[in-house]
């Protein structure tokens, strides 16, 4: 390759130099098919279509300024293209000159390359080869240096840098056995470390002493050995504080405590099966206790005697502490104390004593049983009760009276609201009385009318219809008439 690369070099170089005033112009394309504008010419793209004599020509897309019409093909038109065919011979020659190592013949080929005019992505393409070249250079030195000092990690990167630039076929046999059997040890020795890190992190103990023993083996650092020897004493103390911690909280009755003793002293394993058996059954027992306990607490909050009263007795058998067991009791009390104050409003509403439905209704709002519903009705009822006293009241008032309208008002309201019937059939005879009142009145004011003599008598028959309206005023008028007549 690097004799091609030289003749080329010396062949081309100082035989000539590209014409650069030949730049291409609109429609001055080299046309890659054979037929162009319509016309079939049988060749396509830059080469020698018409021989040695013409050189390298080619039948262009438009209109040129400058290309010669062809004159076997009658308007197609072609022109020189030998400053792109030398362009493009020396890009393909700088491309083969990339796919290999040697850096010579690239530079070379780029020098021409760049004479020719070949397009700027090819020469960045040349100047990044010989830069992973350098960098292929760097990387076989980092990997000797690497095994001279045993560095694992720079040993590593290095064997991956030369695998990745594909250097693997230029090392020696000797080289690479020497490289792989130092990664190999350097890797178990690594491993032996790594090992003892994380038993060091975590906290069995056994597997602990397994990789410190294994890390002497392999001589890893002084200082990592000191770490793991210091956390197998910090262990074997952890264990002991564990199943001193566990057997207290057993004998207590702290769920959280219980449950943090067993996972630290199953992590340590610091007791044997039968001592965590039966801190597991604890435990368990715990929970149980502890969910009656909440259950309990709930109830408490809420309202609902049925429900608090079983969740009571779960408690007690689950000997739950006995100051939440009194706050249950207290308030099933205070419960049942609600209840059978609604029991008593709801019967002081049926009845019809207000008071015994006033002091009901206090004593169901004193212990917060009276829902909106219950105190809506009850209210009404005091309302609808008060408005009864009263309208009895007035109905009594009136048993003695001789006003027949406002008896009749009276009775109209008594029946609307329900008064007694005793006190209504009192009202009623009141009713009767004053109408008969009313008829002998009224005849009596006849009688004075035609025959009477008595102006006294007279007067007062005239002033109680008057009063009673117990006569329409034409007959107390024929009555006042007589009076006159009498005088």
């Amino acid at each position: 390759m690097r004799s091609l690369v030289a003749a080329f070099v010396c062949a081309q170089v100082g035989a000539f130099r590209i014409d650069h005033s030949q730049t291409q112009g609109p429609g001055c394309e080299c046309a890659q098919t054979s037929v162009v504008n319509g016309v079939h010419t049988g060749h396509g793209g830059c080469d020698q279509h018409f021989g040695q004599r013409f050189g390298y020509v080619c039948y262009v897309v438009g209109s040129c300024p400058g290309a010669r019409e062809s004159r076997s093909h009658r308007g197609a038109f072609w022109r020189n293209c030998q400053t792109e065919h030398y362009r493009d011979e020396a890009r393909r020659l700088l491309m083969e000159a990339i796919d290999t190592v040697e850096e010579e013949d690239i530079v070379r080929t780029r020098a021409v390359a760049v004479e020719r005019g070949v397009d700027q992505e090819a020469l960045d393409a040349a100047d990044a080869r010989i830069e992973q070249i350098h960098e292929m250079g760097r990387a076989l030195d980092e990997l000797k240096n690497s095994i001279a000092r045993l560095d694992y990690d720079g040993l590593q990167a290095a064997l991956e840098h030369v695998e990745e630039l594909g250097l693997d076929e230029y090392l020696s046999d000797e080289a690479l056995a020497k490289a792989v059997e130092a990664f190999s040890f350097l890797g178990e020795r690594r491993e032996a470390r790594s090992t003892l890190d994380q038993a060091t992190d975590e906290f069995n103990l056994e597997s602990l002493m397994a990789a410190l023993a294994e890390a002497r083996e392999y001589q890893v650092e002084d200082n990592i050995l000191q770490e793991g020897e210091a956390r197998v004493a910090e262990l074997r103390r952890l264990r002991s504080e564990a199943a001193t911690e566990l057997a207290a909280a057993v004998a207590g009755r702290e769920v959280q405590r219980v449950s943090e003793a067993i996972i630290q002293a199953d992590r340590l394993n610091a007791v044997d099966s039968s001592v965590m058996d039966q801190a597991r059954d604890r435990l368990q027992h715990l929970v149980l206790m502890e969910s009656a306990r909440n259950e309990l607490l709930s109830g408490i909050q809420d309202d609902d005697l049925e429900d608090l009263q079983p969740k009571l007795a779960t408690a007690v058998s689950m000997d739950v502490d006995p100051a939440v067991l009194q706050q249950g009791r207290d308030r099933i009390a205070h419960l049942e104390a609600m209840r059978d104050s609604v029991i008593a409003l709801e019967a002081a509403i049926a009845q019809r004593d207000t008071q015994m439905l006033k002091d009901a209704l206090a004593e169901c709002q004193r212990l917060e049983a009276a829902d909106s519903d219950i105190t809506s009705r009850a209210r009404a009822r005091i309302a609808a009760l008060e408005e009864l006293d009263r309208v009895t009241e007035l109905c009594r008032s009136l048993f003695d009276s001789d006003d027949s309208s406002a008896v009749r008002h009276a009775l109209a309201d008594a029946r609307e609201i329900g008064v007694d019937q005793e006190v209504i059939d009192e009202l009623e005879r009141t009713k009767h009385r004053i109408s008969r009142l009313k008829h002998d009145l009224r005849s009596a004011l006849i009688d004075f009318t035609e025959t009477g003599t008595d102006r006294a008598e007279g007067q007062r028959l005239i002033d109680e219809c008057r009063r009673l309206h117990a006569a329409s005023h034409r007959r107390i008028e024929a009555a006042e008439r007589r009076l006159a007549s009498l005088r």
